[in-house]
């Protein structure tokens, strides 16, 4: 006999069964993990803007004695609890997450929105009269068949603040540009190497250049406070990006900064020399007093130095450059090494 089935049941659906005692939260298979305030504002942010959401897993039962179908929850405690909460004015989306209608309880907004919110549907499926031993066993196979999250995606599953918000806009927005240039493949897309390649950058942006294993870190140190202009950053990481597109018009697709680790360091030297990376000298000359042309002709010479016929002709910074392009390629100080030598080489001061 079948003993499952997917449905879909709307927000009201579940107000009316928890206000009836037909929905339980915490039967005993259920995880105790709470979430953070900050959690629950990005998941009622993401209904509020009818984004969809993880699906629901129920046990029903019948109980015999009132007649009545109980439904215990399996997976998807904390979004309902979550959501309850909300409809019941018990929580608020923050401002940072919904300028339209953050810091409101939902009493307070418009009809609209609230019928909105209610008729929202919650993708469910039902287990249907099935023991705790079944319930472990499904779930069981379930996982056997899910794929391991890398590292980014384990870091956005756990974090929800303005920082990672930001990161996933600014990779979402230039996704065109990331594949276009072949600088984060579609693939690649699909596990979040964009969002880290935005995020790694963000940080540089922020507190100047650092290794790349210290982004879960700096996720978390700005989970719940987040002290930059996230409009500013996002205007400098476009116009640093708009910077190689003036240099690079036919994209870099071609060079040797389709490579992220050397896009990287492209990256955070226009931004150095129009903006200033924190924590890093001032370099000598300005994005702006550099004509395009001869910046253009100057970076070119990166292509050379990955020339296999050039290796005994490389100066003492070209070959420190390649060694640094090769080898512990995100350390910091082999990352702020390669900064320092494209701010040199782009503004002419190895010329000198």
């Amino acid at each position: 006999m079948e003993n499952f089935g997917s449905r879909v049941f709307s927000v009201n659906d579940y107000r009316e069964w928890a206000a009836s005692g037909q929905l339980v939260l915490s039967p005993q298979f259920q995880r105790r993990v709470v979430w953070t305030d900050t959690a629950r504002s990005y998941l009622m942010d993401t209904i509020i803007r009818g984004k969809p959401i993880p699906k629901i897993f129920l046990r029903q039962r019948i109980d015999l004695a009132s007649g009545q179908s109980i439904r215990e929850v399996v997976d998807g405690q904390q979004r309902l609890r979550t959501i309850l909460a909300y409809v019941s004015d018990g929580l608020v989306i923050r401002r940072s997450h919904n300028q339209d209608y953050g810091g409101l309880y939902f009493s307070q907004l418009p009809e609209a929105v609230q019928l909105s919110i209610l008729s929202y549907e919650l993708s469910t499926d039902l287990l249907i009269n099935v023991s705790d031993s079944e319930v472990l066993d499904i779930f069981g196979r379930l996982n056997s068949h899910a794929v391991v999250l890398n590292e980014q995606e384990r870091i956005n599953a756990s974090h929800f603040g303005d920082f990672k918000r930001l990161a996933d806009d600014l990779a979402h927005r230039n996704y065109a540009y990331w594949v276009a240039n072949r600088i984060v493949r579609e693939a690649s897309i699909m596990r979040m190497q964009d969002v880290s390649l935005a995020a790694d950058l963000l940080i540089a942006m922020c507190d100047g250049i650092q290794s790349k294993k210290q982004i879960r870190q700096y996720y978390a140190l700005y989970e719940d406070e987040f002290p930059f202009d996230s409009h500013l950053l996002s205007d400098r990481f476009q116009a640093t990006l708009a910077s190689i597109d003036s240099l690079y018009p036919e994209g870099v697709r071609e060079s040797e900064f389709r490579r992220v680790h050397l896009y990287y360091s492209l990256f955070t030297a226009l931004y150095h020399m129009q903006f200033g990376l924190p924590h890093v000298p001032s370099p000598d000359v300005e994005l702006d007093a550099v004509s395009h042309p001869a910046m253009r002709f100057r970076l070119e010479a990166v292509e050379s130095i990955f020339d296999p016929d050039r290796t005994d002709s490389l100066t003492r910074e070209e070959s420190q450059f390649l060694n640094d392009s090769r080898r512990a390629t995100t350390d910091a100080a082999v990352r702020e090494r390669r900064t320092k030598f494209l701010v040199q080489l782009a503004s002419g001061e190895l010329d000198r």
